[in-house]
């Protein structure tokens, strides 16, 4: 006999699983219960503090716009129990070894929606970039984005069937995409687009940031897509990204929902292939009518299902997913100065860049420094260099609505918090003695690289920080696998949309199994802190069990 029953259990509470509990006890109707392993809900979406005062996220830090559009929509309170974004004038930029400086301006409404001042500063490098930029903004908004959230926010087509992305890169000749992007590396694309070699590095250090290789083929179209329907609008949450947890549950509790954390699923349950709920690992067993597993596809085949209850095609096809590119150096910094960068003397707006990437030895207009890099990681060599180093900015007074709410509110100019990444090696690749004397050697070396770019920055305003390692990271979450990558699996073109985390599996299914659904980074669309896969997987239990749709009506 169980110990509990419910409508339904999610395993994990991660930010998809949050997200989908929002649905399942609101629009859904239904009893929720999610069992999370670690002390706290949110893994993606968490934060630490770096000092007292001062706000840093472990696993994210910079979003876009649309991330969390779905809950906006169906979920007015949302935004009234803390789930609130803010921006700054330019999402993202690079300073190169010469101290010039190329920033992108956010699109939002009372900054740059035309992009024309992104133009007019691209220009004064190269007139025809400027012009290239105006055009295909106008053909990312007419068209790209339109399609990529029609492509994000449903569930995956079958293999067989065209989906939004797809369409719109071979049906719509007017949304003026080069069918050769589509099978370009990122380094190949930016050196087609653009002519000057300096927007081509901005580009680059933008794709580095997402993760993206500069030499993996059918890249390139992720790359240029990126930099005209994400970066313009780029944000941040107010108060840190745990404060969209603290939003969602209180959704979720005030419609019946419970969380029990500290809280290990041992195994799912079936009566044949039916899932009948989960047990625990103390033995507690929980019954449910439906099960939603918000794990990583190979704990959730080898372990709690167990590998023998599917078509032996999905093991193998996990087996050889890609996961181990992804893994990040993520610090939290509490300043007690803000960063004064030599270049503000001619591109003031650069204090306050809210993703800003220093050149090294890319400045001087070398494409194989990004391409020489992917070559280190590959062979588990460490990077030589740090020009995959950006950093993540502070409040800019004046631009957002909302308090500084990240540091201390007495001054920006004096409390400040920014974030560092730089994509490394895997967790594994390292013993647990070796990265602790890494985690203190980068932080000396984030301190004398931004050193030549903002001079006054040093060990002395330096208040606290927060080292976020892949070792950190494998431990953080079992999700994150023992490579520490924070998109659990690589966003490939062979591992994102219908292929992901293989097509078997992304339409929120297990083939042959009922009454269970999964999801979460490692899901359609692809590995970022959005609530996409959350969302998706409510829309595919809503088909199935007649549920509320509260987007009837909506494009998606």
């Amino acid at each position: 006999m169980a110990d509990a029953d419910y409508d339904v259990v999610i395993v994990g509470g991660g930010q998809k699983a949050v997200v989908a509990a929002m649905y399942l006890s609101k629009y859904g109707g239904m009893k929720v219960c999610l069992f999370e392993e670690r002390h706290e809900l949110g893994t993606g979406w968490s934060s630490e503090e770096p000092a007292g005062g001062y706000v840093g996220n472990t696993c994210s830090a910079g979003h876009i716009g649309w991330y969390q559009g779905p809950l906006y929509r169906d979920f007015p309170e949302f935004e009234d129990y803390g789930a609130r974004y803010a921006y700054t004038t330019s999402p993202t930029g690079t300073i190169f070894d010469d101290q010039s400086c190329i920033l992108q301006y956010t699109a939002y409404h009372d900054v740059d929606p035309t992009q024309e001042k992104t133009a007019k500063l691209f220009a004064e490098f190269s007139e025809r970039d400027g012009e290239t930029w105006l055009k295909l903004w106008e053909k990312s908004s007419k068209y790209w984005l339109p399609a990529m959230m029609e492509w994000a926010y449903n569930p995956a087509k079958p293999v067989t069937e065209m989906d939004a992305m797809e369409r719109l890169c071979m049906m719509t000749p007017d949304a003026g995409i080069d069918p050769h992007w589509l099978t370009m590396t990122t380094a190949q694309i930016f050196s087609a687009v653009f002519e000057h070699p300096k927007i081509q590095l901005y580009g680059h250090r933008v794709c580095q940031s997402w993760g993206f290789s500069a030499d993996d083929q059918g890249m390139g179209w992720a790359s240029l897509l990126s930099q005209f329907a994400w970066v313009p609008y780029a944000c941040y949450v107010v108060g840190g990204t745990h404060a969209l947890t603290h939003a969602a549950f209180r959704i979720i509790a005030e419609n019946g929902g419970l969380a029990k954390t500290s809280c290990k699923v041992d195994k799912i349950l079936f009566n044949g292939n039916r899932a009948t709920g989960i047990r625990l690992a103390d033995g507690t067993e929980i019954s449910a009518k439906h099960v939603v597993t918000n794990v990583d596809p190979f704990q959730l085949i080898f372990k709690l299902i167990g590998a023998d209850k599917v078509d032996d095609i999905i093991p193998r096809k996990l087996k050889a997913l890609a996961k181990d590119w992804t893994c990040i150096m993520w610090y939290s910094w509490a300043l007690t100065e803000r960063p004064k960068f030599i270049c503000e003397d001619t591109v003031p707006d650069a204090a306050y860049c809210q993703g800003l990437g220093f050149g090294g030895e890319a400045s001087e207009g070398d494409v194989e420094a990004f391409i020489n890099e992917s070559a280190e990681r590959r062979a588990k060599i460490w990077p030589k260099s740090l020009n995959g180093l950006y950093m993540y900015q502070g409040y800019q007074p004046g631009v957002c609505e909302f308090d500084q709410c990240m540091a201390p509110p007495d001054s920006p100019e004096k409390n400040f918090r920014l974030q560092t990444e730089q994509f490394v090696l895997p967790a594994w690749s390292r013993s647990d003695e070796e990265w602790k004397a890494i985690e203190k050697k980068h932080a000396d070396d984030m301190i004398m690289e931004i050193s030549k770019y903002a001079p006054n920055v040093s060990w002395d305003i330096i208040a606290g920080y927060v080292p976020v390692t892949p070792h950190f990271t494998s431990r953080f979450a079992r999700n994150f696998g023992a490579a520490g990558n924070q998109h659990v699996i690589e966003n490939f073109p062979s591992q994102a949309g219908k292929f992901r985390p293989i097509p078997e599996m992304a339409g929120h299914k297990i083939p042959g199994l009922e009454n269970i659904y999964c999801t979460g980074t490692a899901w359609h669309t692809f590995g970022f802190a959005n609530c996409a896969q959350g969302y998706n997987v409510y829309k595919v239990m809503a088909d199935d069990l007649d549920l509320n749709k509260p987007w009837d009506g909506y494009a998606y």
